[in-house]
């Protein structure tokens, strides 16, 4: 019984054996070696940047201004575009054709829009389109509550949100305002739109 014993062990530990040889011999290291390089996400506003009103020549009292401000010097363009609107009245319209660019190395998406109400002003609501994406906002007065403007973004091809921008790739948008019931005369309103993006 000792000798049966002996021998189916030897016998185990030669298969044992043999089986780690063989797991052995196909068993190796295999080194991955990689390099990871990171690009930059950057959309900024560029020129050129173009403001007009429905002021014709009879009625001409609105004065509306946009401009570009807080510059990157380091990618080039501006962080924020504002505008104002003095001296306006119900139903003045104000319009900002402005051009955002990818200055970065990598595709941008536009994923929303924000807009921070100036002195005097609340955001009242926010207008979407049918993908959710916010296109308007109507900025009311911070102290009686009563709507005072409306602004829509748009862009060349419908809702400026939600798109994509390849580097280099720049993208033109209109910025409309609406002068509501109950503005008043030989005031500024003003406001900042940033576009926020990843």
């Amino acid at each position: 019984m000792k000798q049966r014993s002996l021998a189916l062990f030897l016998c185990a530990l030669v298969a044992l054996s043999a089986c780690g040889i063989t797991y052995a011999q196909w068993n190796d290291v295999v080194e991955i070696h990689g390099e990871l390089e990171f690009g930059t996400l950057t959309l900024r506003y560029v020129p050129p940047l173009d403001c007009w009103d429905s002021d014709d020549a009879t009625k001409n009292t609105g004065v509306c201004l946009c401009e570009y401000t807080d510059p990157d010097l380091a990618a080039g363009g501006f962080r924020n575009l504002t505008m104002s609107v003095s001296n306006a009245y119900p139903g003045y319209e104000a319009y900002c054709e402005f051009t955002i660019e990818n200055v970065g190395s990598l595709p941008d998406h536009i994923r929303g829009i924000e807009v921070t109400p100036g002195a005097g002003l609340v955001l009242g609501e926010t207008y979407v389109d049918v993908g959710g994406n916010p296109i308007g906002w109507r900025l009311d007065d911070s102290g009686t509550g009563e709507p005072r403007l409306t602004i829509h973004v748009t862009a060349d091809a419908g809702s400026l949100v939600c798109r994509t921008v390849d580097p280099g790739a720049q993208v033109s948008g209109l910025l409309t305002v609406l002068m509501e019931d109950g503005v008043e005369m030989c005031h500024t309103y003003g406001f900042e739109v940033v576009i926020v993006y990843d």
